[in-house]
């Protein structure tokens, strides 16, 4: 991974977000609130959602559909779509738009988004993918947060570019740092083998968890009972898409997550109490490593 931060002090002066959504709705809200200058427009099925977003301060304007003449000037294009749309709508806005338009993504799965993309040669040139670390288990952009993305890590996964085509690289940097990332680098695979132990994995354990209890048992749950399975509430639809999107990393997060269990069994069996100590130990050393 590539530490690349650099706040730009130029912004883009258009923006186009595709699914005005938590995610789409925070990233207007950061951009209302950082660079008052620049026009948001919003792209989404519902009309009456997209007029009641634009009553709410987040957009200037917005339609139900990307056209060209939208594209005929710098902008830049984020899709906040189910990750299993968005390949489709890179290379649909990449077909219509110049080329001063950089068309980014928010997808939690990269390698799947990426391989589809570079299959066509214009959209490889104009796409930089992107995953911003933030977001809730409540969706909807009533729920955005002009400061969702402060010191939140976004990783980039742009394509082998051709020399001399940095300066998409540069602008993308600056489009996620100015609405308060910390940007990082690194291949679509690696960001898939990460994400699958630091997001999805923990979905699929809150999941887990909150099945085993069982809405009988609900009476008698705490607060780390809370803590623990608060992602569990997040849309299925959504992670639904997102695990099949990730499907091989996901196994692998998974089968040490059972091997982990397995050994918590075994010392429970053989009452072997400081087994049992030492893997909560590291784990509790883990977890105090990343604060509070």
């Amino acid at each position: 991974m590539t530490a690349m931060t650099q706040v730009s002090e130029q912004f883009e002066d258009s923006v186009i977000i595709v699914g005005v959504g938590l995610i789409g709705g925070s990233i207007a809200a950061a951009i209302r609130k950082r660079h008052p200058g620049c026009r948001v427009t919003g792209v989404g099925r519902s009309e009456q959602r997209l007029a009641a977003a634009q009553e709410a301060g987040l957009l200037d304007d917005w339609a139900t559909a990307v056209t060209a003449d939208m594209l005929q000037r710098p902008s830049v294009v984020v899709v906040c779509l189910p990750v299993n749309m968005i390949a489709a709508q890179v290379c649909e806005v990449a077909s219509m738009a110049t080329e001063d338009v950089l068309i980014t993504d928010a997808g939690s799965v990269k390698t799947g988004i990426c391989d589809q993309v570079t299959m066509d040669q214009k959209s490889a040139r104009l796409f930089v993918g992107a995953h911003p670390i933030a977001g809730g288990e409540t969706g909807g952009f009533e729920n955005a947060e002009a400061d969702l993305f402060h010191n939140r890590v976004c990783v980039i996964t742009p394509p082998q570019q051709p020399e001399g085509d940095d300066h998409r690289i540069a602008r993308i940097i600056g489009f996620w740092s100015g609405i308060g990332c910390t940007v990082a680098q690194m291949t679509p695979r690696e960001h898939d083998r990460i994400l699958a132990l630091t997001s999805h994995l923990p979905h699929v354990m809150a999941a887990v968890m909150t099945s085993v209890v069982g809405p009988e048992n609900l009476p008698l749950t705490g607060s780390g009972f809370r803590d623990a399975t608060r992602i569990a509430a997040g849309s299925p639809t959504l992670w639904k898409e997102i695990l099949a999107g990730n499907r091989e990393q996901v196994i692998a997060a998974v089968q040490s997550a059972e091997q982990t269990l397995a050994d918590f069994r075994i010392a429970l069996i053989q009452r072997d109490d400081s087994r049992i100590e030492a893997l909560l130990s590291k784990a509790s050393a883990c977890r105090t490593s990343l604060g509070s």
